[in-house]
Protein backbone atom coordinates (compact mmCIF):
# COMPACT_ATOMS: atom_id res chain seq x y z
CA UNK A 1 0.00 0.00 0.00
CA UNK A 2 2.93 2.29 0.46
CA UNK A 3 4.40 1.67 -2.75
CA UNK A 4 1.14 2.65 -4.65
CA UNK A 5 0.42 5.91 -2.31
CA UNK A 6 4.40 7.37 -3.58
CA UNK A 7 3.48 6.40 -6.98
CA UNK A 8 -0.15 7.95 -6.65
CA UNK A 9 1.76 11.38 -5.19
CA UNK A 10 3.87 11.57 -7.70
CA UNK A 11 1.78 10.76 -10.77
CA UNK A 12 -0.48 13.62 -8.74
CA UNK A 13 2.05 16.03 -9.50
CA UNK A 14 3.18 15.10 -12.77
CA UNK A 15 -0.47 16.13 -13.71
CA UNK A 16 -0.23 18.92 -11.88
CA UNK A 17 2.81 20.02 -13.13
CA UNK A 18 2.06 18.92 -16.89
CA UNK A 19 5.39 16.86 -17.47
CA UNK A 20 7.67 14.42 -15.95
CA UNK A 21 10.58 16.78 -15.61
CA UNK A 22 9.21 19.69 -13.74
CA UNK A 23 7.43 17.28 -11.24
CA UNK A 24 10.88 15.37 -10.90
CA UNK A 25 12.22 18.81 -9.68
CA UNK A 26 8.89 19.07 -7.35
CA UNK A 27 9.31 16.29 -5.62
CA UNK A 28 13.31 15.49 -5.47
CA UNK A 29 13.77 12.72 -7.96
CA UNK A 30 14.95 12.23 -11.61
CA UNK A 31 12.67 11.93 -14.70
CA UNK A 32 13.51 8.61 -15.14
CA UNK A 33 12.07 7.48 -11.74
CA UNK A 34 9.01 9.43 -12.02
CA UNK A 35 8.31 8.13 -14.95
CA UNK A 36 8.94 4.63 -13.65
CA UNK A 37 6.80 5.07 -10.81
CA UNK A 38 3.62 6.22 -13.15
CA UNK A 39 4.19 3.43 -15.19
CA UNK A 40 4.27 1.02 -12.33
CA UNK A 41 0.82 2.27 -10.88
CA UNK A 42 -0.53 2.31 -14.35
CA UNK A 43 0.44 -1.47 -14.60
CA UNK A 44 -1.10 -2.08 -11.04
CA UNK A 45 -4.34 -0.24 -11.72
CA UNK A 46 -4.19 -1.79 -15.65
CA UNK A 47 -5.07 1.20 -17.53
CA UNK A 48 -3.62 4.18 -19.33
CA UNK A 49 -3.91 7.05 -17.09
CA UNK A 50 -1.60 9.15 -18.98
CA UNK A 51 -1.11 9.22 -23.01
CA UNK A 52 2.06 10.41 -23.73
CA UNK A 53 3.38 12.58 -26.87
CA UNK A 54 7.51 14.65 -27.50
CA UNK A 55 5.26 17.16 -26.90
CA UNK A 56 2.71 17.10 -24.08
CA UNK A 57 0.63 14.62 -21.39
CA UNK A 58 -3.41 14.01 -21.72
CA UNK A 59 -5.11 12.43 -18.95
CA UNK A 60 -6.96 9.23 -20.48
CA UNK A 61 -10.78 8.92 -19.47
CA UNK A 62 -9.45 6.72 -16.07
CA UNK A 63 -7.15 8.90 -15.90
CA UNK A 64 -9.36 11.58 -14.93
CA UNK A 65 -11.19 9.97 -12.54
CA UNK A 66 -8.06 8.33 -11.10
CA UNK A 67 -6.75 11.50 -10.15
CA UNK A 68 -9.90 13.24 -8.86
CA UNK A 69 -9.72 10.34 -6.17
CA UNK A 70 -6.27 10.85 -5.55
CA UNK A 71 -6.47 15.03 -5.13
CA UNK A 72 -9.35 14.12 -2.91
CA UNK A 73 -7.70 11.06 -0.62
CA UNK A 74 -4.37 9.94 -1.28
CA UNK A 75 -5.10 7.31 1.86
CA UNK A 76 -7.72 5.41 -0.35
CA UNK A 77 -5.65 4.33 -2.76
CA UNK A 78 -7.18 0.68 -2.56
CA UNK A 79 -10.80 2.12 -3.47
CA UNK A 80 -8.86 3.80 -6.26
CA UNK A 81 -7.01 1.38 -7.96
CA UNK A 82 -9.84 -0.98 -7.73
CA UNK A 83 -11.96 1.68 -9.12
CA UNK A 84 -10.24 1.60 -12.41
CA UNK A 85 -8.85 -1.99 -12.61
CA UNK A 86 -10.01 -4.09 -15.18
CA UNK A 87 -9.34 -7.55 -13.60
CA UNK A 88 -12.55 -8.25 -12.81
CA UNK A 89 -15.39 -10.40 -13.90
CA UNK A 90 -17.33 -7.84 -15.80
CA UNK A 91 -15.46 -5.02 -17.25
CA UNK A 92 -16.47 -1.40 -16.53
CA UNK A 93 -15.42 1.97 -17.50
CA UNK A 94 -14.97 4.27 -20.16
CA UNK A 95 -13.98 3.63 -23.59
CA UNK A 96 -13.25 6.66 -25.93
CA UNK A 97 -13.48 5.89 -30.00
CA UNK A 98 -12.62 7.72 -33.22
CA UNK A 99 -13.60 6.53 -36.72
CA UNK A 100 -14.35 7.94 -39.97
CA UNK A 101 -18.06 8.79 -41.25
CA UNK A 102 -18.03 6.14 -43.98
CA UNK A 103 -17.80 3.14 -41.01
CA UNK A 104 -21.41 4.26 -40.15
CA UNK A 105 -23.24 1.62 -41.94
CA UNK A 106 -20.30 -0.73 -42.29
CA UNK A 107 -19.56 -3.97 -40.53
CA UNK A 108 -17.19 -2.61 -38.52
CA UNK A 109 -20.21 -0.03 -36.70
CA UNK A 110 -21.48 -3.61 -36.25
CA UNK A 111 -18.38 -4.94 -34.24
CA UNK A 112 -18.69 -2.11 -32.21
CA UNK A 113 -22.52 -2.97 -31.51
CA UNK A 114 -21.72 -6.44 -30.29
CA UNK A 115 -18.90 -5.04 -28.03
CA UNK A 116 -21.57 -2.83 -26.60
CA UNK A 117 -24.06 -5.45 -26.30
CA UNK A 118 -21.68 -8.13 -24.73
CA UNK A 119 -20.29 -5.64 -22.27
CA UNK A 120 -22.82 -3.28 -20.94
CA UNK A 121 -20.71 -1.83 -17.92
CA UNK A 122 -18.61 -0.22 -20.17
CA UNK A 123 -19.22 2.85 -21.46
CA UNK A 124 -18.35 4.31 -25.05
CA UNK A 125 -17.80 7.96 -26.26
CA UNK A 126 -18.09 7.21 -30.00
CA UNK A 127 -16.89 10.29 -32.27
CA UNK A 128 -17.44 9.58 -36.06
CA UNK A 129 -15.01 12.16 -37.91
CA UNK A 130 -13.51 12.65 -41.19
CA UNK A 131 -10.99 15.21 -39.72
CA UNK A 132 -7.57 13.50 -38.16
CA UNK A 133 -7.16 14.35 -34.74
CA UNK A 134 -3.94 14.06 -32.56
CA UNK A 135 -5.50 11.27 -30.81
CA UNK A 136 -2.87 11.73 -27.52
CA UNK A 137 -4.24 15.40 -27.61
CA UNK A 138 -8.00 14.69 -27.78
CA UNK A 139 -7.83 11.73 -25.44
CA UNK A 140 -9.11 9.03 -27.74
CA UNK A 141 -8.52 5.46 -26.57
CA UNK A 142 -8.80 3.78 -30.35
CA UNK A 143 -9.14 5.73 -33.41
CA UNK A 144 -9.74 3.92 -36.49
CA UNK A 145 -8.44 5.44 -39.90
CA UNK A 146 -8.44 4.87 -43.26
CA UNK A 147 -5.67 4.92 -45.73
CA UNK A 148 -1.87 5.55 -45.06
CA UNK A 149 -0.31 5.65 -41.47
CA UNK A 150 2.20 8.10 -40.17
CA UNK A 151 2.21 8.30 -36.60
CA UNK A 152 5.36 7.08 -35.21
CA UNK A 153 4.55 7.45 -31.81
CA UNK A 154 1.55 4.78 -31.66
CA UNK A 155 0.73 1.43 -32.06
CA UNK A 156 -1.35 0.31 -35.10
CA UNK A 157 -2.77 -3.07 -37.00
CA UNK A 158 -5.24 -3.39 -39.65
CA UNK A 159 -8.34 -4.60 -39.40
CA UNK A 160 -9.66 -4.71 -42.53
CA UNK A 161 -10.28 -2.00 -45.71
CA UNK A 162 -13.36 0.09 -46.94
CA UNK A 163 -14.75 -0.90 -50.58
CA UNK A 164 -15.19 1.63 -52.43
CA UNK A 165 -17.55 2.94 -55.91
CA UNK A 166 -17.42 5.77 -58.06
CA UNK A 167 -21.17 7.31 -58.27
CA UNK A 168 -23.22 10.10 -59.30
CA UNK A 169 -26.65 10.70 -59.64
CA UNK A 170 -28.76 10.10 -62.33
CA UNK A 171 -29.47 13.58 -63.12
CA UNK A 172 -25.68 14.55 -63.32
CA UNK A 173 -25.07 11.42 -65.08
CA UNK A 174 -27.44 11.97 -68.30
CA UNK A 175 -25.38 15.75 -68.70
CA UNK A 176 -22.17 13.78 -69.53
CA UNK A 177 -20.61 11.74 -72.27
CA UNK A 178 -21.11 8.26 -71.96
CA UNK A 179 -17.67 7.16 -70.08
CA UNK A 180 -15.86 4.26 -71.58
CA UNK A 181 -12.55 3.96 -69.57
CA UNK A 182 -11.47 6.27 -66.85
CA UNK A 183 -9.80 8.53 -68.24
CA UNK A 184 -12.99 9.96 -70.04
CA UNK A 185 -13.83 11.24 -66.13
CA UNK A 186 -11.07 13.57 -65.42
CA UNK A 187 -12.72 16.41 -67.13
CA UNK A 188 -15.98 15.63 -64.98
CA UNK A 189 -16.76 17.52 -61.97
CA UNK A 190 -15.38 15.17 -59.03
CA UNK A 191 -16.46 16.13 -55.18
CA UNK A 192 -13.27 15.61 -53.43
CA UNK A 193 -12.93 14.83 -49.38
CA UNK A 194 -10.09 17.42 -48.42
CA UNK A 195 -8.21 14.68 -46.25
CA UNK A 196 -7.50 12.53 -49.80
CA UNK A 197 -5.14 13.97 -52.62
CA UNK A 198 -7.48 14.66 -56.20
CA UNK A 199 -5.97 11.15 -57.38
CA UNK A 200 -7.97 8.08 -57.59
CA UNK A 201 -6.77 4.21 -58.39
CA UNK A 202 -9.01 2.43 -60.53
CA UNK A 203 -8.54 -1.35 -61.11
CA UNK A 204 -8.96 -3.84 -64.40
CA UNK A 205 -8.74 -7.22 -64.12
CA UNK A 206 -5.95 -6.27 -61.53
CA UNK A 207 -3.96 -3.90 -63.22
CA UNK A 208 -4.08 -0.23 -61.60
CA UNK A 209 -4.95 2.89 -63.53
CA UNK A 210 -4.33 6.12 -61.61
CA UNK A 211 -5.78 9.43 -62.80
CA UNK A 212 -6.06 13.03 -61.61
CA UNK A 213 -9.10 14.94 -61.43
CA UNK A 214 -10.13 18.84 -60.37
CA UNK A 215 -12.86 18.81 -57.95
CA UNK A 216 -15.68 21.37 -58.15
CA UNK A 217 -16.65 21.24 -54.28
CA UNK A 218 -14.18 20.11 -51.34
CA UNK A 219 -15.12 19.09 -48.25
CA UNK A 220 -14.03 17.75 -44.96
CA UNK A 221 -17.05 15.42 -44.32
CA UNK A 222 -18.00 11.86 -46.03
CA UNK A 223 -21.48 12.43 -44.99
CA UNK A 224 -21.39 15.79 -47.26
CA UNK A 225 -19.84 14.42 -49.64
CA UNK A 226 -22.98 11.82 -50.44
CA UNK A 227 -25.54 14.47 -49.44
CA UNK A 228 -23.64 17.12 -52.36
CA UNK A 229 -23.43 13.57 -54.71
CA UNK A 230 -27.17 12.82 -54.59
CA UNK A 231 -28.06 16.65 -55.33
CA UNK A 232 -25.97 16.14 -58.33
CA UNK A 233 -23.29 18.32 -58.07
CA UNK A 234 -20.57 15.66 -58.98
CA UNK A 235 -19.00 12.21 -59.25
CA UNK A 236 -18.01 10.97 -55.37
CA UNK A 237 -16.03 7.42 -54.38
CA UNK A 238 -17.71 6.37 -51.52
CA UNK A 239 -18.09 3.07 -49.47
CA UNK A 240 -20.08 0.43 -50.90
CA UNK A 241 -22.00 0.44 -47.63
CA UNK A 242 -22.64 4.12 -47.71
CA UNK A 243 -24.45 3.80 -50.86
CA UNK A 244 -25.80 0.18 -51.07
CA UNK A 245 -29.50 1.24 -51.01
CA UNK A 246 -29.19 4.18 -52.97
CA UNK A 247 -27.35 1.82 -56.06
CA UNK A 248 -30.64 -0.46 -54.99
CA UNK A 249 -33.15 2.03 -55.54
CA UNK A 250 -31.08 4.07 -58.47
CA UNK A 251 -30.68 7.40 -56.54
CA UNK A 252 -27.11 6.77 -57.57
CA UNK A 253 -25.49 5.07 -60.58
CA UNK A 254 -22.19 3.33 -60.33
CA UNK A 255 -19.89 4.57 -63.02
CA UNK A 256 -17.70 2.22 -65.09
CA UNK A 257 -18.67 -0.87 -63.04
CA UNK A 258 -16.10 -2.53 -64.86
CA UNK A 259 -13.32 -0.87 -63.28
CA UNK A 260 -12.85 -0.99 -59.72
CA UNK A 261 -12.04 1.54 -57.33
CA UNK A 262 -8.56 1.15 -55.09
CA UNK A 263 -10.22 -0.11 -51.37
CA UNK A 264 -8.95 1.90 -48.53
CA UNK A 265 -6.88 -0.02 -45.68
CA UNK A 266 -8.70 0.14 -42.54
CA UNK A 267 -6.33 0.24 -39.60
CA UNK A 268 -6.76 0.68 -35.46
CA UNK A 269 -4.14 2.97 -33.45
CA UNK A 270 -3.91 3.23 -29.78
CA UNK A 271 -1.02 4.56 -27.65
CA UNK A 272 2.06 2.38 -26.53
CA UNK A 273 1.06 2.74 -23.11
CA UNK A 274 -1.92 0.69 -23.48
CA UNK A 275 -2.20 -2.02 -21.40
CA UNK A 276 -2.75 -5.66 -22.37
CA UNK A 277 -6.16 -6.11 -20.02
CA UNK A 278 -7.24 -2.98 -20.72
CA UNK A 279 -10.91 -2.53 -22.44
CA UNK A 280 -8.90 -0.52 -25.47
CA UNK A 281 -7.74 -3.76 -26.17
CA UNK A 282 -10.74 -5.94 -25.38
CA UNK A 283 -12.45 -3.51 -28.51
CA UNK A 284 -9.43 -4.42 -30.66
CA UNK A 285 -9.84 -8.08 -30.41
CA UNK A 286 -13.62 -7.58 -31.31
CA UNK A 287 -12.34 -5.18 -34.68
CA UNK A 288 -9.71 -7.74 -35.51
CA UNK A 289 -11.71 -11.24 -34.93
CA UNK A 290 -14.93 -9.72 -36.57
Amino acid sequence: MINELKAMAIFAEVVKQGSFRKAANVVGLSPSVVSYHVAQLEAKVGSALLYRSTRSLTLSHDGESFYQQVLKMLDAANGAISMLSHNQDEPTGKLKISLPTALSRSDTNKRIADFALTYPKIELDIEYSDTRKNIIDEGVDLTIRAGELADSELKSTKIGAIERVLVCSPKFYKKQAVPEHPEDLITWPWLKLAQLPNKRTFLFDGMPLSISFDSTVTVNSVEAIYQFCLSGLGLAVLSKSQVASNLADKTLLHVIPDWEVEALPLSAIWTKNTADNSNTKLLLSFLKDG
